[in-house]
């Protein structure tokens, strides 16, 4: 019976020495097959490190089978290091990983319908629609099939959205077919007719959008990208205006990066010579942003990040704030009074500064300026070192409100290269300029809305930045 009773805590040990064994050797082939499948470091160094890891788990291995109990003590403590070392850096990878899938998800857009009525009509859903008249203009095939699995309904075509609103407001229809941007794009330009109406029924479709990613060596070549803010909340792929309009012109070989402001209210061809304001083509998709500044600046742009300027303010916070220099004294709407000088941003602080446009010089342009003095400090902190303390906050941060059509691979040679090797990159700002005109656009046929007039010398002197960089 002793005999038994003594083997009982030796079994024990060894199946927890087992048990310890086995979770440390799985949890290190995981971590460094993750590293692999990354492709962040260099397959020569991750080698290296294997195999100085292999050889430290082998000599803890002895250890925690050794007869000894000192031994086997200092096995367990240095095992579960090499765990709980290998738990948080495998966290750090899948977070990465994560949000990288949502984030490179930038091939399709999301189109937010609204069937309205009147509101002062007796329509209060879909339903009490059922055998009416929808009047629509070019409307996606994809919304009608799901309308008419739900009800039946009769469709009026017509040729502006101007007619379309005007048959509603005579009731010579029942209701009409309106995305979110042009029912927001309503509320800004005739507040009258938009609280004449209201919205009962919302239908989301989603749409792929033609490809322009060029697939190229970012790490070596050349490239533009159109960053697009916007300041709305929901999905991030959903279409709607462009508040925020930037081409970053990147050299990685001079290690030069120009960031161009368009201002959001600039006339421009939005394709097959329709004018509108830049902001509104992004109601039509990014694609339409992107042939717009093309048409503009006479370039080709590889790729685009859309991010969601209130979310990503978030960032200023994660980052302990930025110093930018503030031009002018001036108060916000929020009472929030900054002084001529640099002046200290957290992300409370930084949301109005890039947001006021009434309140300093220039209106438009002078914001302009202020978001491009945050985006260039965000940049540049960003890429200090000291990022790693804060990383899962940063991702946190961007969760939801950052998409790009740049492809996994790309980012992780990028990171790689500057793991390696940092670079020590120069930013360089460039703001296009214009003058006060009213016009009337695309979007808003019936009447002229302010706009700004490209200033011709402005333009052409932005191409030769463009130009001088990339090449």
């Amino acid at each position: 019976m002793e005999s038994i009773n003594k083997k009982q805590p030796k079994k024990k040990k060894r199946i927890i020495n087992k048990i310890i064994t086995i979770f440390l050797l799985i949890l290190i082939l995981i971590l460094f097959g993750t590293m692999i499948y990354l492709n962040v470091i260099p397959i020569k160094n991750i080698l290296i490190i294997f195999l100085i890891t292999i050889l430290i788990t082998f000599l803890l291995i002895l250890c925690n089978f050794s007869k000894k109990r000192g031994f086997r003590l200092i096995g367990y403590f240095f095992s579960l290091i090499i765990i709980t070392i290998s738990l948080l850096i495998e966290i750090y990878l899948c977070n990465t990983l994560g949000f990288l899938y949502k984030a490179t998800n930038g091939h399709y857009i999301i189109r937010n319908y609204n069937i309205i009525v009147l509101k002062d009509s007796n329509y209060k859903d879909l339903n009490d629609l059922n055998n009416k008249v929808i009047g629509i203009y070019h409307v996606d095939k994809k919304l009608q099939t799901k309308i008419n699995k739900k009800i039946d309904i009769h469709y009026d075509n017509y040729e502006t959205k101007d007619d379309l609103l005007a048959s509603l407001l005579k009731e010579e229809i029942d209701s009409i077919i309106l995305e979110d941007s042009e029912l927001s794009l309503l509320e800004e330009n005739n507040l009258d007719n938009y609280e004449k109406i209201k919205s009962i029924y919302k239908i989301e479709i989603k749409e792929d959008i033609s490809k322009i990613t060029d697939d190229i060596d970012i790490n070596n070549d050349s490239f533009n990208v159109f960053i697009s803010g916007i300041d709305t909340y929901g999905n991030i792929n959903a279409v709607s205006r462009s508040d925020v309009n930037i081409l970053a012109s990147v050299n990685p070989k001079t290690e030069k990066i120009l960031l161009t402001f368009i201002p959001r209210d600039y006339y421009v061809d939005i394709g097959e010579k329709l004018n509108d304001k830049l902001t509104h083509a992004g109601m039509y998709g990014i694609d339409k942003s992107i042939k717009a500044i093309e048409n503009l600046l006479a370039v080709h742009i590889n790729y685009f990040v859309k991010v969601n300027f209130s979310s990503v303010i978030k960032v200023v916070d994660v980052l302990d704030g930025i110093t930018v220099y503030n031009d002018e004294t001036f108060t916000t709407n929020e009472n929030i009074t900054f002084k001529e000088g640099l002046v200290t941003l957290n992300g409370e602080e930084a949301l109005p500064f890039v947001r006021d446009r009434k309140h300093v010089t220039g209106g438009d342009l002078g914001r302009g300026k202020n978001q491009m003095k945050v985006l260039e400090a965000l940049i540049k902190k960003a890429l200090n070192k000291n990022l790693l303390k804060n990383y899962n906050k940063l991702l946190d941060s961007l969760d939801g409100s950052f998409v790009t059509n740049i492809n996994e691979s790309s980012i992780f040679n990028f990171v790689k290269r500057e793991l390696l090797k940092r670079r020590n990159w120069q930013i360089e700002t460039n703001i296009l300029e214009g003058s006060d005109g009213r016009e009337y656009t695309y979007s808003v046929s019936s009447q002229t809305l302010y706009v700004m007039i490209p200033n011709e010398d402005s333009v052409n002197n932005a191409k030769a930045k463009i130009k001088e960089v990339l090449n």
